[in-house]
């Protein structure tokens, strides 16, 4: 079924506008982590129009992932995420290009060249450093990051910021598996995405900022770094 970008976008183009629009979908926006911010994540910007994403997560589906990643469910038990949630983001937004990575993240991995903007949506701290410290400089840089009901999203442009394991310098990993219910990843990739479309309209909103999310109270406070 074809359709025109007008009929497509109508809604969110009242909100933001048909130049923010153009921008977002001339991006390509790199998700690192398609579990459980980056699924939502994924299919947030996706229906949003952005022009072109990468997948990258080496992963397989498990049964305790079906809490809180959206894109998934019981029959892809045991398929590799990236190509599952291709299938699934190309039956919601056949206009956009879609390019899974089957890929583990270390510091010896190069990304494509055209990127405006990384998403980071894992879930530990040796990656995300790798992945920040092997992006191209003059990206968009969104960390997302979630534990029980306390989450935190942070914007940085690569070569001009402090980069992230200097900000999160002592940052440990916890042991074991970290606790997440269905409505905190929700409610945090929301946020996160909307921190993308920003990001990739040229403005956004917590660029060198950490906003740090309270979901027990719902409390938001931002530090600056």
């Amino acid at each position: 079924m074809n359709t025109s970008p007008a009929d497509r976008y109508a809604r969110q183009v009242l909100h933001w506008g048909e130049a923010m629009q153009h921008r977002i979908m001339q991006s390509t926006l790199l998700i690192a982590g398609v579990g459980g911010l980056g699924a939502t994540v994924a299919q947030l910007m996706a229906r949003g129009g952005v022009g072109k994403l990468y997948l990258v997560d080496d992963g397989e589906l498990d049964w305790p992932d079906l809490n809180r990643q959206t894109l998934y469910g019981e029959q892809d038990i045991g398929r590799k995420k990236v190509q599952v949630a291709a299938e699934r983001l190309a039956a919601i937004n056949s206009t956009i290009q879609i390019i899974p990575l089957d890929s583990r993240i270390n510091r010896q991995r190069e990304w494509p060249s055209d990127l405006t903007a990384v998403a980071d949506c894992l879930d530990n701290w040796p990656s995300r450093f790798a992945l920040y410290n092997t992006t191209s400089a003059g990206c968009w840089f969104v960390h997302g990051g979630l534990q029980g009901d306390q989450g935190q999203i942070l914007t940085l442009k690569t070569g001009t910021s402090q980069p992230l394991d200097e900000i999160f310098t002592g940052c440990t990993q916890p042991q074991g598996s970290i606790p997440v219910t269905p409505d905190a990843a929700a409610i945090l990739a929301g946020m996160m995405a909307g921190e993308l479309f920003q990001a990739l309209g040229g403005t956004p909103r917590l660029l060198d900022r950490i906003l740090v999310v309270g979901l027990e109270d719902f409390h938001c406070s931002i530090l600056n770094v």
